[in-house]
């Protein structure tokens, strides 16, 4: 059983992802430290032990693949990458497990309301407003018996382009908990 583990391609020796990508060992050490802190749900590293107590470190082949889509691309957004990342992740499980796209309800929003639904000061709001107003070729906001609202796609918008860590938080946690289910299905079947 415990060979059955390595057969697959699910796991990489240490060694060759650091050539992979032209990292020193020091490098690579402040990389793994990185994935640790930022990937506490993954499980991204094994270490095994052989007879003679030497031990192995393997990386997982999805941790690599985020190495080389997300942590080395200097192409876009550290956010934005990670968060593209994360929705193919979860898009992959959930076909997996025959599940339905879970997809985010946003409303309408009084701006009176919405450093309360962000958690952000009125401030964070209005300079986040005034960033949305310069994305969008129509008006987000309306005016309801004298309120200022803000329309769903607006709010939307803000939570998932403007507030990116706390959409990437939530998109983490889904796929954490796609993952148990995932986990739990592999083990009842065997």
């Amino acid at each position: 059983m415990k060979g059955e583990f390595f057969v697959n391609d699910e796991w990489i020796e240490r060694k060759e992802v650091q050539e992979m990508f032209s990292l020193t060992t020091k490098q690579f050490g402040r990389v793994l430290r990185n994935i640790k802190r930022r990937h506490k749900h993954d499980y991204c590293l094994w270490i095994k032990r052989d007879k003679n107590k030497k031990t192995k470190m393997y990386v997982n082949q999805e941790c690599v693949d985020w190495l080389k889509k997300v942590y080395f691309n200097k192409d876009a957004h550290y956010l934005t990458t990670e968060i593209r990342f994360y929705k193919k992740k979860i898009s992959d499980l959930e076909n997996e497990l025959g599940i339905d796209y879970k997809r985010n309800k946003y409303e309408s929003f009084s701006l009176r309301f919405l450093p309360y639904f962000f958690g952000k000061s009125v401030s964070a709001i209005h300079v986040a407003l005034y960033r949305m107003e310069k994305v969008f070729p129509y008006s987000v906001t309306f005016e309801d018996d004298g309120v200022i609202c803000v329309k769903e796609e607006g709010v939307r918008w803000l939570y998932e382009n403007y507030f990116k860590r706390d959409y990437l938080k939530e998109l983490e946690e889904y796929k954490w908990e796609l993952e148990i289910r995932k986990n739990n299905v592999k083990f009842k079947t065997h």
